[in-house]
């Protein structure tokens, strides 16, 4: 009698878990200006011919998307800016607004103020008081955005889909010597080597269909905008943002920056002259949205059958390439989205062929790389080359590149392992023979 009651007993569990209803997916947005107020160094060029900024022409956002499965959450902030680090935001963020989970991508727009210490030297605040007040409000008012978007979320549905279209050239062009060298300037726009042309688009609709967010996923340095131009521009990527929120009403148009350490712009701006020069970056961010927006019209969403946000981050310890008894620390955060997208997430500049690598091995249907993202502490490493393009050198190859041989390597075999384990495939003993 007292097994009997006890199946009855496991029966009824089993079958109101069953019919226990799946976590609802919702999703918040929002977004905040970042633009300076005052001049300031310019971020990017060593060689800029101007001196400080003096003036804008385009403003730079922070855009925030809050994404929500039951209990779990996570930001994502898109910036306007060149790099990002700030465990104040990761702390608050978290411990303030419930949100463990905090992905910084910068676009990496060389047209945006200059504010951290260089790559590589810990990515501090660069001497001044200027620095130090921007990288406080800004914080601020990142902060302020992500609690909006938290405090506005609504029932989503989610759609991804993929285009491609070739606006980028490799800069790191074999030389007669056997050996790399980069070539900055590309003004016939030949397409050398090998790139990533493919973009990802992430739509997140609200319960009525309509689209509330779209993110752009791209690998292609935000450096159409040259040393010539002291005006404030989010460079290309602001220019497809404003034409995709155009094209679609209602929309919040999002760009992540992926492996574009050693990918440049074919459409490249460095006449010295404003009118001239800002038609070029009018003409690339245009060829982008046009593109975008044929794919986004095609796209479909629907709510996740199994909604879940899972991630898993580290801090992971590099010697110096050259100063081995220095080190560099890199965090790097996993994220598992409804058991189908995986985003890998890792800050600096990794080249082209980290990104190829994580999507080709990354065993889900959408795999997503973030590159020049802050996430879970540690510093700004600047370039990741792969070891291939670290063996041959030159600009981010060798030259300016201070992470250890086979860096890049460790980070993506990291995330593997990482996404592995999120979906409960490391087992504490071997399985059947």
């Amino acid at each position: 009698m007292r097994m009997l009651r006890r199946a009855i007993l496991f029966a009824c569990a089993a079958a109101a878990a069953a019919q226990s209803p799946a976590p609802e997916f919702r999703a918040g947005v929002a977004l905040v200006e970042l633009t300076p107020t005052v001049s300031m160094p310019m971020y990017g060029y060593a060689n800029r011919r101007c001196g400080p900024s003096n003036g804008t022409h385009d403003p730079l956002f922070a855009k925030v998307l809050v994404l929500e499965a039951g209990a779990s959450r996570m930001a994502i902030v898109t910036l306007d800016l060149g790099s990002i680090v700030s465990d104040n935001l990761r702390r608050d963020v978290s411990e303030k607004l419930g949100i463990p989970i905090l992905l910084l991508a910068a676009s990496h727009t060389h047209s945006g103020p200059s504010y951290l210490a260089p790559a590589g030297t810990g990515a501090g605040l660069a001497p001044g008081a200027t620095s130090t007040e921007y990288l406080a409000e800004i914080e601020g008012r990142i902060f302020a955005a992500v609690r909006q978007a938290a405090g506005s979320m609504f029932p989503a549905r989610i759609g991804v889909a993929r285009g491609s279209i070739r606006l980028g050239y490799n800069r790191l062009l074999p030389r007669d010597d056997g050996r790399s060298r980069a070539l900055f300037d590309n003004l016939e726009r030949v397409p050398y080597g090998p790139v990533d042309p493919e973009y990802t688009l992430v739509r997140i609709e609200d319960g009525r269909g309509a689209v509330k967010a779209l993110m752009v996923h791209y690998a292609v340095h935000a450096v159409v905008m040259g040393p010539t131009n002291c005006k404030f521009s989010a460079d290309y990527p602001g220019v497809m943002q404003s034409l995709v929120e155009a094209g679609i009403p209602g929309v919040q148009a999002m760009f992540v920056q992926g492996g574009a350490g050693d990918i440049n712009p074919l459409f490249q701006a460095r006449k010295g002259n404003d009118a001239e020069d800002f038609a070029t970056l009018q003409k690339m961010g245009e060829l982008l949205a046009a593109d975008v927006l044929k794919t986004a019209k095609k796209m479909n969403a629907a709510a996740p059958s199994k909604p879940s946000i899972q991630s898993a981050s580290q801090v992971l310890k590099f010697a110096d390439r050259w100063e081995k008894n220095q080190s560099l620390e890199v965090g790097i955060t996993t994220v598992l989205l409804n058991g189908e997208i995986a985003i890998a997430a890792l800050p600096g500049e990794p080249h082209h062929k980290l990104q190829t690598m994580w999507k080709q091995r990354a065993d889900v249907p959408h795999a997503l790389f973030y590159g020049y993202t802050f996430s879970s502490g540690g510093m700004w490493p600047g370039y990741i080359p792969d070891l291939r393009t670290a063996a041959y050198g030159g600009y981010g190859a060798d030259v300016t590149t201070r992470v250890e041989v086979g860096a890049g390597e460790t980070i993506m075999e990291r995330h593997l392992i990482n996404l592995y384990g999120l979906r409960g495939m490391w087992h504490d003993a071997p399985g059947k023979p």
